[in-house]
């Protein structure tokens, strides 16, 4: 009896068997996909490259204005420090840039009647009293170590530099006309006092935009304008 049963049981057994291997493979809940088809893979690749056409533009703008920003916090960072270079040293400091070039350069302006190493003919030292505002001023050699280049970020040149004329500058600018020859412009003046000259300073990029380095005469303060259309 117990065979009987055992067979029954074997033969419901290889029929379930047999329903699960006939089964559709299409249809069985199990079935799972494991990769992608080469369409899909195609397809995947075209949607970025339009997403990366679109957005790459965006990038190099942005990219371009931060370079602009940083030139522009460089040379007001640098107006600072003239001017207290001046302010330590007792001596006039010239900041002068190449137009259409990538840099700046500063220098002091050497004369035999410094603030701080004038003499008159009597020996007195009067001389002192005069300050950075003397009357007459005589050109000494200076070393080319005591020049400073400023190189701005790539791409970025100096577009122009405006300076408001004044009386006191008038002597040195005549006397440093030969730099604007070869490119230089018209030297900012940083003088012992603390005071400056007034000029605007202009930064750009070829495509993308400039911005103004605006420096305050009374009191030497610089502020750096916001990216300004080509």
């Amino acid at each position: 009896m117990h065979c009987g049963r055992d067979r029954s049981r074997a033969r419901l057994t290889e029929g379930a068997v047999f329903k699960v291997h006939k089964a559709p493979l299409g249809i069985h809940p199990l079935t799972r996909r494991s990769a992608f088809t080469l369409l899909e893979l195609l397809l995947v690749i075209a949607i970025l490259a339009a997403l990366a056409s679109m957005t790459m533009p965006k990038w190099g703008m942005l990219l371009n204005d931060r370079r602009l920003i940083r030139a522009g916090d460089q040379v007001r960072a640098s107006v600072a420090r003239m001017r207290v270079e001046a302010m330590r040293s007792g001596r006039v400091i010239m900041l002068e840039g190449m137009l259409e070039g990538t840099s700046l350069r500063a220098k002091p302006f050497y004369s035999a009647v410094d603030a701080t190493e004038a003499v008159d003919q009597t020996g007195s030292g009067s001389e002192l009293l005069t300050g950075a505002d003397q009357a007459s001023a005589v050109v000494v050699e200076q070393s080319e170590s005591a020049i400073e280049t400023i190189d701005l970020p790539d791409e970025i040149i100096v577009s122009g530099v405006s300076v408001v004329s004044s009386a006191r500058a008038m002597e040195i600018e005549q006397m440093n006309v030969s730099g604007q020859g070869q490119g230089w412009s018209r030297p900012v003046l940083f003088y012992p006092d603390g005071s400056t000259s007034t000029a605007l300073i202009g930064l750009a990029h070829p495509t993308m935009g400039r911005v103004v380095v605006k420096i305050r005469g009374i009191t030497g303060d610089a502020t750096v304008s916001e990216v300004l259309a080509p």
